[in-house]
């Protein structure tokens, strides 16, 4: 028993340890992180209505840019036609909301069926 208590204070403060740098460990930065391919909203869209698993299963998670023209913008984010849906990053919306052909940077988080849009987080204005 007087073996088994150091034993166990040890295994105690090493998960201690574990979960204190686990839960102190920076966010990802995408912004950072390389484009792996770049899309036209509109083909973009039309891929993931034709193979919403094809294309979920090769791009979600990934970082993107993805070119189109502004259907509405907030301080929240930005959707272009025919329907991308991109959130900012926190604390990157640009001072002025974006019109016109804009391109936005963000990571794909995937296809929104019921609404037939593709959505992206942490994104920000490329241009």
């Amino acid at each position: 028993m007087k073996k088994a208590l150091p034993l166990f204070l040890a295994a105690v403060a090493a998960v201690a340890v574990v979960a204190w740098s686990m839960y102190n460990k920076p966010h990802k930065d995408y912004a950072q992180e390389e484009v792996t391919q770049t899309f036209r909203a509109d083909d973009l869209v039309t891929s993931f209505a034709e193979n919403p698993n094809g294309m979920q299963a090769q791009w979600q998670e990934k970082v993107v840019e993805v070119t189109g023209t502004v259907r509405s913008s907030s301080m929240q984010g930005v959707v272009l036609n025919p329907g991308v849906v991109a959130t900012y990053d926190e604390g990157h919306a640009p001072e002025v909301a974006p019109t016109g052909q804009v391109t936005i940077k963000g990571r794909l988080v995937g296809f929104d069926d019921l609404f037939g849009e593709v959505r992206i987080d942490h994104a920000r204005l490329s241009n």
